[in-house]
């Protein structure tokens, strides 16, 4: 309606005004132009303003694709089974630890395993020790020359003293031995004594002698003034 009016209005202008003197440097328009371009621009108008209540509706609100929503649902899925996974193997290494602990506090100490040599060693050892406290032996080696006094069953318990030169020493524990060689009417004699015997009363070292070999059997061969002493 006022498209209408508009052109009109502009027609009832009286011409008077125009024909004043034209001024120099302004263009003069007719009516009948500004008319036409008028109802061009009504016109114009009116079709822009169908084509935007046309387009209003395309570009209303922009609606959230899904996607993107599911990707985030995804993520904080994903997250959250992170740390699930990462507390339950905590939680898991925490239980193995207190099992292997209840498990390593629960096992009874393992006796060890007694074998027969670790017995007789034993056995060995106290004896040798009974027999010290009675009677200690002292440190003999080979060349040393001991008195050994001797108690004899047979002869009605008489002691009886031999006196010689070591000439070996046998280790066996409680049977250790020695062996002791002396010259008897120029006849070189040994005898055998068990140091922890309890028929020996009594053991004494008259001397020492510094030698080579732990066993001094070649003075068997040599003359008998070497297996003599004072």
């Amino acid at each position: 309606m006022g498209s209408k009016i508009l052109p009109q209005a502009l027609v009832s202008v009286p011409p008077a005004s125009s024909a004043s003197s034209p001024r120099p440097g302004i263009t003069h328009f007719s009516p009948i132009t500004s008319t036409f371009g008028l109802s061009r621009m009504s016109l114009s108008g009116v079709a822009v303003n169908r084509f935007i209540s046309a387009v209003v509706p395309v570009a209303g609100p922009r609606v959230r694709q899904p996607f993107i929503v599911q990707a985030d649902s995804d993520s904080v899925a994903e997250t959250a089974e992170e740390l699930k996974g990462d507390e339950g193997d905590e939680n898991a290494e925490e239980v193995a630890e207190s099992e292997t602990g209840e498990a390593e506090e629960e096992k009874p100490p393992r006796k060890p395993i007694v074998k027969l040599g670790d017995i007789m060693g034993i056995l060995n050892k106290r004896a040798i020790e009974a027999s010290e406290k009675e009677r200690p032996v002292p440190d003999i080696r080979s060349g040393d020359v001991v008195e050994i006094k001797l108690e004899v069953p047979e002869n009605r318990r008489r002691a009886s003293i031999y006196k010689g030169i070591v000439i070996s020493k046998q280790n066996a524990g409680i049977h250790t031995t020695i062996r002791i060689r002396r010259i008897i009417a120029g006849i070189g004699v040994e005898i055998v004594f068990p140091l922890y015997s309890p028929n020996i009363k009594e053991i004494k070292v008259v001397a020492h002698r510094k030698v080579r070999r732990a066993r001094l059997y070649y003075l068997r061969d040599k003359l008998p003034r070497l297996s003599t002493f004072k």
